[in-house]
């Protein structure tokens, strides 16, 4: 089975990691185009075919085979238009995906008119990808703290109701604290918030306790009500 082709367009440092990627990968047939001699020597050795040349030009495009790619990715930096011309020369040879760089939203919005299939806005998403690395290191920061803590629903019964949370001396007797109640199945439900506790909140049959507490504790006091 033949590989997919894929032409790489502008071996700056995005275009050459792209090229490194692939070719590790080796999965893809890999050519690319760059004006400069001494950007297509650095990755040639990584490709099937490096070509000196313009990619904005639409003849250049067509003799590099660029009707004969699966995919093209349009890497070129700070020139807008010679990516709006390469990504139209791209489409008009039939190229069935087209990847392009965009330093905005309004060049993205260009880019996919004019032909692009996918539209690279790199610091917006590079943004968007630490912002979630940063809140999986808190959320993994957050689960170690809480590992050996067990929250649990407790549908009040037995001897607790009637009394008040102060009489039931829980945070004293199993060290459990109470995040709160709901009526009935509210919390269990899912779709209620939790309703502030204070002290002299007494305990009716039916309430819905939260309670948090670590596990040893927590098993003790399930196993005794």
């Amino acid at each position: 089975m033949a590989k997919r082709r894929v032409l790489i367009i502008g071996l700056g440092a995005f275009g050459s990691a792209i090229v490194e990627t692939l070719w590790n990968g080796g999965e893809l047939e890999i050519v690319a185009l760059d004006p400069s001699e001494a950007a297509v020597d650095r990755v040639k050795a990584q490709t099937a075919a490096a070509y000196v040349g313009d990619g904005s030009d639409p003849r250049v495009l067509a003799d590099v085979g660029g009707a004969d790619v699966d995919s093209a990715v349009v890497s070129f930096g700070e020139d807008f238009e010679a990516s709006v011309l390469c990504v139209a020369s791209l489409k008009k040879l039939g190229v069935r995906e087209i990847v392009a760089r965009a330093a905005s939203e309004r060049q993205a919005d260009v880019l996919r008119l004019v032909g692009a299939t996918r539209v690279l806005e790199l610091e917006r998403e590079m943004g968007a990808r630490i912002a979630t690395e940063l809140s999986t290191v808190v959320s993994s920061e957050l689960l170690d703290f809480a590992h050996g803590y067990r929250v649990v629903p407790w549908l009040a019964h037995g001897p607790l109701v009637g009394k008040t949370l102060a009489e039931a001396a829980l945070r004293t007797r199993y060290d459990i604290t109470v995040l709160g109640f709901g009526h009935g199945r509210a919390l269990t439900g899912g779709t209620h918030s939790i309703v502030p506790i204070t002290p002299d909140y007494r305990i009716k049959a039916g309430d819905t306790l939260m309670l948090v507490a670590e596990e040893k504790a927590m098993a003790r006091f399930v196993a005794e009500h």
